[in-house]
């Protein structure tokens, strides 16, 4: 059902109720019986409607106790009132079916409770405060005073009495309720359909001689009909939950609802005094026992807290402990890079004199040699021995980078004529790749920076591209200037990049998902050298990148001033 309609029942109610002022005698009695079972209708139809299968049986218990309330109105009204034209009798059916309703709403009230984790071992003796505290209010005021007026028979003094004695459980399973209000309509609702119940139950005990059935109390009870058949027709009834938040804490709600149950007995025997009526023993009972419940919450609640202070030290201590650990193995992971590093460089020394050494020789053996074959594999030698030699170069130059001894002899360079070189050079390896490489002259000023750097940076980017775009792809290379800097921009139409790769693309030895996959060779130093350059000449490097669709590495490097 929606909340419109919800509403609209609502709004219905409460119109029925101002009718019910306003109609003569029997038509009221009838239409009192046609409210209450309307309600119950509303309830089954709202529970069946808005909750969950496992959440039902509280709320048909409720159905259960009203539809026994309501069947107690029927005896009352349409039987006696309207059957046989006089009250009923005290006790009668009516009492029964009253008294027999009040079980289902107490249960499914406290299963409201257990459903909102409110049974817990604080929360159940914040219950026995309240029910101590409401107790003594029942006993003095609604209780006792039955057992002092002369009552005919035993049974109407005992029947009198069992109605504010099942008030005294419900109003326990409110307070518990009110302790965790749940911000919501069908709860609020049912929060104060209940408390309507309760409010005319208590009003009708104190009047009950004086009783008449135009009394205002009618509108409580109809009241209470009403607001509990809207709790469940509202769609909100499925989010009745508990939350996360401990409901033993000493929240607001719950300190005024215990401070007021404390001070309940002195306010009784205060005003008792002041009536001039005897002092009742029972108040001094009820009054010990809600203290000695109130000591027993309080060391409950000192135990909880040092057991809370404990568990802190404890995490504390254990948080210290870590933290030394950590600190301990990253002290050790630094030394073990430092060790990394220096075993690198050292090795890359010892192997630049030997690569050297081979590539003299391969020079000197192809001057003497006039074997095709021969020459072709001194060929493959000075081949790998160069491409070892620059593999040698890069991680030297990036251990420098990291121990911060880079050096650079600046110089006016023409960024157009590095470009248009690097280009030049690499197009053989574009053209055996089936790759199409251009490049588009721009106007570029001179920058202030190292030819020789410069022009590594240009041959990692271009080669980049080249590696990444397969066969029939397209590679182009833009100069251009901008805002004070010198812009070059290589874009490729090749694999791309994923997210995940882009973000670690400069870093030392990455190697991108794509790069393993098909198995392209490189040693993850590349671009993390290119990003070095860039900024040792006080520029930016930047790339986007669509998988599948391909990749732009953009430099932009300071003009010449």
């Amino acid at each position: 059902m929606t909340s419109k309609r919800a509403w609209s029942a609502l709004a219905a109610g409460a119109a029925a109720i101002v009718v019910y002022y306003l109609i003569p005698g029997r038509e009221q009695s009838a239409l009192y019986f046609v409210i209450g079972a309307t309600s119950v209708v509303g309830i089954f139809v709202g529970v069946r409607r808005n909750t969950a299968v496992e959440q039902r049986l509280a709320w048909y218990l409720f159905t259960v106790g009203l539809a026994l309330e309501v069947a107690g109105d029927f005896v009352g009204t349409i039987v006696y009132e309207l059957g046989l034209n006089r009250e009923p009798p005290v006790p009668g059916i009516d009492d029964v079916l009253y008294l027999a309703g009040y079980p289902f709403l107490i249960v499914a009230a406290f299963m409201l409770v257990q459903r909102l984790r409110l049974v817990r071992s604080g929360v159940v003796l914040d219950s026995l405060i309240v029910f101590l505290a409401v107790g003594l209010v029942q006993w003095v005021y609604f209780i006792d005073p039955y057992n002092h007026e002369g009552l005919s028979h035993t049974a109407e003094r005992l029947v009198s009495q069992a109605y504010p004695a099942m008030d005294a459980f419900l109003l326990v399973a409110v307070g518990q309720l009110l302790m965790r209000y749940v911000k919501n309509v069908s709860f609020a609702a049912f929060i104060a359909g209940i408390a309507s119940l309760i409010v005319a139950d208590e009003v009708f005990a104190i009047a009950n001689s004086g009783y008449a059935g135009l009394d205002w109390i009618d509108a409580f009870f109809l009241g209470s009909y009403v607001l509990l058949a809207f709790a469940t027709l509202h769609p909100s009834v499925e989010e009745i939950h508990a939350n996360e938040d401990d409901s033993a804490r000493l929240a607001l709600p719950r300190l005024v609802l215990l401070g007021g149950a404390l001070l309940t007995a002195p306010c009784v025997l205060l005003a008792e005094k002041a009536a001039g009526h005897r002092t009742h023993l029972s108040v001094g009972i009820f009054g010990v026992l809600v203290a000695l419940a109130v000591l027993l919450r309080i060391v409950g609640v000192l135990r909880d807290v040092e057991s809370a202070h404990s568990a802190e030290q404890r995490a504390r201590r254990e948080s210290e402990t870590a933290q030394q650990l950590l600190a301990v193995q990253n002290q050790r992971l630094r030394e073990l890079d430092t060790l990394k590093d220096e075993f690198l460089s050292s090795v890359s020394h010892e192997l630049r004199t030997p690569l050297t050494s081979i590539q003299g020789y391969v020079e000197l053996l192809r001057e003497d040699e006039g074997n095709p074959m021969k020459r072709g594999y001194l060929d493959i030698i000075e081949r790998n021995s160069e491409r070892l030699l620059g593999l040698v170069a890069d991680v030297l130059f990036a251990a420098r980078v990291l121990e911060g001894q880079l050096r650079f002899e600046f110089q006016p360079v023409d960024v157009a004529r590095l470009v248009h070189q690097a280009v030049e050079e690499a197009r053989p390896r574009a053209t055996s790749a089936g790759i199409e490489l251009l490049a588009h002259d721009g106007t570029a000023p001179e920058v202030d920076g190292e030819p020789a750097r410069l022009s590594q940076l240009l041959d990692n980017l271009v080669s980049n591209a080249i590696k990444f775009t397969p066969n029939g792809g397209r590679v182009d290379v833009r100069t251009s200037a901008a805002d004070g800097f010198v812009r070059i921009e290589v874009s490729d139409t090749g694999v791309g990049l994923s997210a995940a790769d882009r973000d670690h693309l400069f870093e030392r030895f990455f190697r991108s998902q794509t790069a393993l996959e098909r198995q392209i060779q490189g040693t993850g130093l590349g671009l993390y050298i290119s990003r070095a350059i860039v900024e040792a000449h006080g520029g930016r490097i930047g790339v986007t990148s669509v998988e599948g669709e391909g990749t732009t590495f953009l430099v932009e490097l300071p003009v010449r001033a």
